[in-house]
């Protein structure tokens, strides 16, 4: 009868490491989301002009274009992202925290 107990608790034990968990830090809730908004666009547009990634006149403004990707693709490079040339949550937040402030918030 005491082995009853034992035999069970080595295959839960067993069972529990099979099952896969979640990866730390939370990055797999949102997998493969793109921002795709015009305005979203727009404001990676500014940032990648800002820091002379993307020529000023060089791109259509909000759209998606092979430029905008191109400088994309340099920006997560340069900034130790997978370079794909899409605009995903990293790639935006590290973008976004290079966003230039305006001129009457600097000091």
């Amino acid at each position: 009868m005491r082995k009853i107990p034992g035999v069970l608790g080595a295959a839960a034990f067993t069972l529990a490491l099979s099952v896969p968990t979640a990866g730390a830090g939370g990055h797999d809730r949102f997998p493969g989301f793109v921002y795709t908004s015009p305005e979203a666009i727009k404001d990676a547009q500014e940032v990648l002009v800002a820091l002379k990634y993307l020529k000023p006149a060089g791109y259509k403004e909000g759209d998606w274009d092979d430029k905008t990707q191109e400088a994309t693709r340099d920006f997560q490079r340069d900034h130790f992202l997978r370079p794909d040339g899409r605009l995903d949550r990293d790639t935006m937040a590290l973008l976004m925290s290079h966003k230039p402030r305006p001129k009457d918030e600097r000091r």
